[in-house]
């Protein structure tokens, strides 16, 4: 791993630089505490070498959580930025799953000149913000309960959440890093923010992107993206599976970015 101190505090990330002319897959995960390459790892682990591969855990998240930030949408999208600039990335293919699709669209938004695609996992719809935001509210409203259950979990019980195609020994490091950052008062703030997200996202949504776009979903929800902005903005593609795609479906994401990585 590898450490970066920003102006906000200091960040972890995982690098590997691409071959010339390849791009750098940039992950974003979903909200919550987990260390961003143990989300994606056995997935990362399985594309080609000459790709280059960027997991940052932004301050207040996985194995930075020795820092707290306020974490709006702007102090998330400056420490992926400062990382990128540090490592003087200049082509990036951004991964991005369910609330970190979100980011990887703002990002792209203010980054054309460096971001060659995108492939989101899942992405919130302004059509489904309602949604959206009724799914964070429980976390917001239970947040004190959760704070004083912290010192009673149990890695067992953490187990269960992690990402379970990795090994044991992976699974077990993962748990230990979202047992220190269980209800991390940073991601409450984050959670706080999403009304301000939304509009931010519906605002970006009006400006269409001529960077590719492809959108990886359920088969029990590809009605409503066909439904949404998303049909319009990049190609849908579905599949059986949970929302954890790349958990539940992990060979139909990784032939998705073969098949992406193919433009390039």
């Amino acid at each position: 791993m590898s450490q970066l101190m920003t102006k906000l505090g200091q960040v972890d990330y995982q690098y590997r630089p691409a071959a010339p002319q390849q791009p750098t897959l940039l992950w974003l995960p979903a909200f919550g505490w987990d260390a961003t390459d143990y989300n994606f790892k056995h997935l990362m682990a399985q594309l080609p070498s000459q790709v280059g591969l960027l997991a940052i855990d932004t301050i207040g998240v996985g194995r930075s959580i020795h820092n707290q930030m306020v974490r709006t949408t702007s102090n998330i999208l400056a420490n992926l930025e400062d990382v990128v600039h540090h490592e003087h990335v200049t082509k990036l293919l951004l991964i991005g799953h369910s609330l970190g699709a979100s980011y990887a669209f703002l990002y792209a938004q203010q980054h054309l000149d460096s971001v060659c695609g995108l492939v989101l996992i899942e992405p919130p719809d302004i059509a489904m913000a309602s949604q959206l935001l009724a799914s964070v509210r429980p976390f917001i409203e239970n947040y004190p309960k959760l704070a004083q259950q912290r010192q009673k979990l149990t890695l067992h019980q953490v187990l269960a959440t992690v990402n379970p195609l990795n090994s044991m020994a992976e699974r077990e490091k993962n748990a230990r890093i979202d047992l220190a950052a269980y209800a991390n008062p940073s991601i409450l703030t984050e959670a706080q923010w999403l009304p301000q997200l939304v509009s931010e996202l519906e605002v970006a949504e009006n400006q269409v992107m001529a960077i590719p776009i492809r959108v990886l979903v359920t088969d029990k929800r590809f009605t409503a993206y066909q439904q949404s902005s998303w049909s319009q903005l990049g190609q849908l593609v579905h599949a059986p599976g949970q929302h954890y795609l790349h958990w539940t479906n992990e060979d139909f994401v990784r032939q998705q970015l073969l098949s992406t990585l193919a433009w390039y």
